[in-house]
């Protein structure tokens, strides 16, 4: 009778040390799910604007399908070396700024351990601009002196696999987190979604220190035709699943000319950067 007490006891501790283990591998495999939505990447394309009054009404298209009216847009293509270390090249085309529709060089960007590094135009130095690592903790960080919070990460219904928003705030007075007043929102893969993703420009800042002359927020984010962020996903719950389709631009075709405005060019233009089939297309005389 012993020897069965012993045997059974034996089995216990067996299955109770299997548990134990599948409990740990569970545990491990969760924490290695996470599909990191790169920020730094070859031809992808941030599209942003600015507030524009509720008389403004431009055509939805896939890089604008709130019709919200896109300004600015970043590109990021091309390699350079700075330092002894590789960088993504970004450019910005804004008419308002520079007063024409060209692209000019804006920064240069690298990544490394989820971590985003840039060194700004005409300056040498390296800063980190984002910290997407750790996300279920709160991180403390600073930019040009300022310090600032970033929350633990959380996932919407509609982002990509893997892919977080994170709440970031100043500090109050007494030191404290203030949640209260003009937070932003970073992104996986975007960066700011509510201000300019290429330069530390929170709500809370005045508009004359914005880089551009204008706080401007990203309306999409995208590359090789599907987005990586779409502004419509922020009105959505928040959630663990997504649909594969919301992410890919799957709207009719226009084979119409727009400016980068959005207004509709009605004769074929000879020269200029234009919005084709929701592309940008350049056109040399």
């Amino acid at each position: 009778m012993r020897n069965r007490f012993d045997l059974f006891g034996f089995f216990v501790h067996v299955i109770f040390a299997l548990v134990l283990c599948m409990g740990t591998l569970k545990a491990n495999a969760q924490e290695g799910e996470r599909e990191y939505v790169p920020f730094v990447e070859e031809g992808k394309v941030w599209y942003c604007g600015y507030a524009h009054s509720e008389d403004d009404i431009f055509p939805k298209r896939p890089e604008d399908p709130e019709g919200k009216g896109i300004d600015c847009i970043f590109t990021m293509y091309g390699d350079t070396l700075i330092n002894d270390k590789e960088y993504k090249k970004v450019f910005c085309q804004y008419v308002e700024y520079y007063g024409d529709e060209e692209q000019y060089y804006y920064c240069a960007v690298r990544e490394e351990d989820c971590q985003v590094f840039i060194i700004e135009e005409e300056m040498t130095d390296e800063k980190l601009i984002y910290d997407f690592s750790r996300p279920e903790e709160f991180v403390t960080l600073s930019y040009n002196d300022f310090q600032f919070v970033r929350t633990d990460g959380e996932h919407r219904y509609y982002f990509l696999p893997g892919q977080y928003w994170y709440v970031v705030c100043k500090f109050t007075e007494d030191g404290e987190v203030d949640f209260s007043n003009n937070s932003s929102c970073w992104i996986d893969g975007v960066g700011d979604a509510g201000n300019n993703p290429f330069a530390f420009e929170f709500t809370f800042l005045p508009v004359d220190v914005c880089k551009l002359g204008k706080r401007i927020r990203t309306i999409t984010c995208m590359k090789d035709g599907k987005y990586v962020y779409n502004l419509q996903w922020m009105a959505e719950p928040m959630g663990t699943s997504i649909y594969d389709n919301n992410h890919i631009d799957n709207s009719p075709k226009d084979s119409n000319f727009y400016d980068l405005q959005g207004r509709r060019i009605d004769n074929t233009p000879t020269r200029g950067v234009y919005i084709v089939n929701g592309k940008k297309k350049v056109i040399k005389p």
